[in-house]
């Protein structure tokens, strides 16, 4: 009986830790939630990186366990970022867990011209549903998009929970890197959500945003951005177009 009743737990957390929705022809899956990280300390690893080494058109967003770090994989390759002494160094590899991941697998993307006038993510988060829809996307259900293009001005940072002196996510930003970059040439990956506020997307925002710039020096969570200019969006392809 013991060992049903563990079956048992063991499968719903499981259920509260991985959940999945399908939209169209590709399906965006989350791992752990910003609520529980944030307000409970739930800063545990959720999933192991390497087991998603082999999964091909992978494309992926999060935080490391215990808050070590940001997570971005585009196209199967890994592009993580540590703030380290004052530092920043890119890891190109698997050797991490994530407190939370969102990942999606796009085999074929729709590449779509615009210019791109925006102030700030509110802005950005309104122009995105609204392409995405134009492009037969359901807006409802959470989607991936790439944005390339040269940036105005990008705020970022990586977070690093084990030297803030406070736990609040204020505490965990302070003790990592931030910075700003301007007129520079990035590749941004995103997720849009209008269901999962406090979940993979931070309250008050249907967007979580991280950026990595052309040289791939750089990596880290989008806090705020201006675009003015012409852009590259990505949306994923339906079979039909």
């Amino acid at each position: 009986m013991r060992g049903l009743i563990n079956y048992i737990i063991v499968l719903t957390l499981a259920a509260c830790t991985n959940q999945h929705t399908s939209n169209g022809n590709f399906t965006v899956e989350h791992y752990g939630m910003l609520r529980e990280i944030m307000m409970e300390q739930k800063m545990q690893s959720r999933i192991d990186l390497s087991t998603l080494k082999q999964v091909e058109n992978l494309y992926a967003l999060g935080a490391m366990d215990e808050l070590r770090g940001e997570i971005l994989i585009i196209d199967g390759q890994p592009v993580n970022s540590r703030a380290n002494d004052g530092s920043l160094t890119i890891d190109t590899s698997f050797n991490s867990g994530a407190a939370l991941l969102v990942k999606t697998e796009v085999k074929e993307w729709k590449v779509i011209e615009v210019d791109l006038d925006v102030s700030g993510l509110k802005q950005l988060e309104n122009r995105i549903a609204a392409l995405a829809d134009q492009n037969e996307i359901d807006v409802d259900l959470p989607f991936p998009f790439q944005i390339i293009g040269t940036a105005n001005r990008l705020e970022w940072h990586v977070i690093n929970a084990a030297d803030a002196t406070e736990r609040n996510h204020d505490a965990y930003k302070e003790a990592g890197l931030s910075g700003t970059e301007i007129q520079s040439e990035v590749q941004i990956l995103g997720f849009y959500s209008n269901q999962h506020e406090g979940v993979f997307t931070h309250h008050g925002s249907y967007i979580h945003l991280h950026f990595v710039n052309q040289d791939r020096t750089k990596m880290g969570h989008v806090d705020e951005l201006e675009f003015n200019g012409p852009i590259q969006l990505l949306l994923p392809k339906n079979s039909d177009q």
